[in-house]
């Protein structure tokens, strides 16, 4: 059986979500051995998923 388009509940999945600050920014090298700012992340709480 093929899933697609499968859309969650997203109150029962994820509950309220609280936005808890962000991570530590990850800086990567390009060829040139430069720094340049790869990604960031953010960190959440939910009230449903426990961890």
């Amino acid at each position: 059986m093929e899933m697609k388009y499968v859309v969650p509940d997203m109150a029962q999945s994820f509950g309220t979500l609280e936005f808890a600050g962000e991570s530590d920014h990850i800086f990567d090298r390009d060829k040139d051995n430069r720094r340049f700012f790869a990604r960031r992340s953010y960190n959440l709480y939910s009230d449903v998923q426990k961890g």
